[in-house]
């Protein structure tokens, strides 16, 4: 691409976006290449990575056995319901039947 081509986008850009657009734009593309810079240039520094000290921590087994014992207690609950619901829904069913004389 030559200049002339260059000159008619950057006058055709200036049309679209007018001159503080593309001032603010081009700031804003100065700021972004020179944190890049300095990032790539602390990395280059050869500074050690910061090492943390961590502790491994075993799971508490007894909150697992806890968890398990409320899930049991909460599924027997949800069957149980379940049987409550079925025998109410078979009850509704036999009042609806005697009382049209099916």
């Amino acid at each position: 691409m030559g200049p002339t081509e260059l000159l008619i986008i950057l006058g055709i850009a200036l049309l679209l976006f007018g001159g503080s657009r593309l001032a603010g734009l081009g700031k804003g593309v100065g700021r972004s290449i020179k944190e890049f810079k300095n990032e790539v240039k602390s990395v280059d520094d050869g500074k050690d990575p910061e090492v943390v000290d961590a502790e491994i921590v075993q799971p508490d087994t007894r909150n697992q056995t806890d968890q398990e014992r409320r899930i049991r207690e909460i599924e027997a609950r949800e069957r149980d319901l379940q049987a409550r619901e079925a025998s109410a829904r078979e009850e509704s069913l036999r009042q609806h039947d005697t009382g049209t004389g099916i």
